[in-house]
């Protein structure tokens, strides 16, 4: 089960995971081969981001509506920041407290009631859900029920409602929101009252990350630091996460130089240089930080150079 990273290590290539609830799937007519056993979407390079992101405007007509259009480095950024959050989770466990999941199970049924905690388990299984759920092979209810690798689907089910809410209060993941809105769960279960109480629970758990926090504080402080913007999310995650993260750096250090080309690149879209005498750019100081080292480099208006 990846997303519970036996290992601990990033060492099965450069992929991510992010949630997909079952409307976006629907509406955009993503493949089931893009989603692993948690129902998360499975995006294995920078390419793959690319293409999700090209279906995604396409099918919201960007040519004739370009405000409606994601870009491929904001989406790889995203997934990245959610991976990493999975793997923070998978740390703490291995490292602090291996039971904190299932115990969080028991400690949320005795504050919310068993069948309010069992609703809203099975609600997410059928927003979020794994590829035998969505194409009703499976009931959502049969799935959390049973196991994975000795790791109970209702463990999983938790830790992934986790990573929802965080998406969904992460200022800087808005443009994605329709591919992982949480408001339909929100009205029709349980789903606020746990992620009001996690904090709570982990307070009597042991604390973690480079501060000692509380679990629930420290998976929110990218998205408190730099709310609005995922560049600063990430420059966030490097700086404070570096002794946690290992290899896992390099991605992220890739994932900024993309946001980067991308704001130089729609900046230049929409103003273009002025050819000077002798037809060579004159750019001026003006525009994004940086805009003068890429003034001669090629590349087009997705934001990426033409010998990716």
């Amino acid at each position: 089960m990846r997303a519970w990273y036996a290992d601990c290590e990033m060492t099965s290539g450069p992929m991510f995971e992010f949630h997909i609830s079952r409307a976006a799937r629907e509406r955009y007519g993503f493949a089931d081969a893009l989603f692993a056993l948690t129902g998360n979407v499975v995006m294995a390079d920078l390419r793959a981001s690319r293409e999700l992101a090209r279906r995604i405007n396409v099918a919201r007509d960007t040519e004739r509506h370009p405000e409606r259009a994601v870009s491929a480095g904001g989406l790889n950024a995203m997934g990245l920041i959610d991976e990493v959050l999975h793997l923070v989770l998978a740390l703490y466990r291995a490292q602090r407290d291996s039971r904190a999941m299932l115990d969080a199970l028991t400690w949320l049924e005795g504050r919310l009631g068993a069948t309010a905690l069992d609703q809203t388990l099975v609600r997410f299984a059928d927003e979020f859900p794994v590829v035998d759920v969505y194409r009703g092979r499976e009931d959502a209810r049969k799935w959390l029920a049973r196991s994975t690798d000795g790791v109970p689907h209702r463990a999983v089910a938790l830790e992934e409602l986790i990573t929802v809410w965080l998406a969904n209060a992460n200022p800087a993941f808005a443009p994605f929101l329709e591919l992982f809105g949480d408001t339909t769960l929100a009205t029709t279960s349980a789903y606020r009252e746990i992620t009001g109480a996690l904090r709570e629970y982990f307070d009597t758990r042991p604390r973690f990350g480079p501060e000692n926090q509380n679990l629930i504080d420290m998976l929110r402080a990218p998205a408190l630091a730099s709310p609005d913007s995922l560049e600063g999310q990430l420059a966030y995650i490097r700086e404070a996460w570096k002794d946690l993260l290992g290899d896992f750096l390099r991605r992220l250090l890739t994932a900024l130089d993309v946001l980067k080309e991308e704001e130089i690149a729609m900046w230049l879209r929409f103003h273009p240089p002025v050819p000077a005498v002798g037809g060579e750019p004159a750019l001026g100081p003006s525009g994004p930080e940086g805009v003068l080292r890429y003034a001669n480099a090629d590349v087009d208006v997705e934001g990426f150079s033409a010998d990716e």
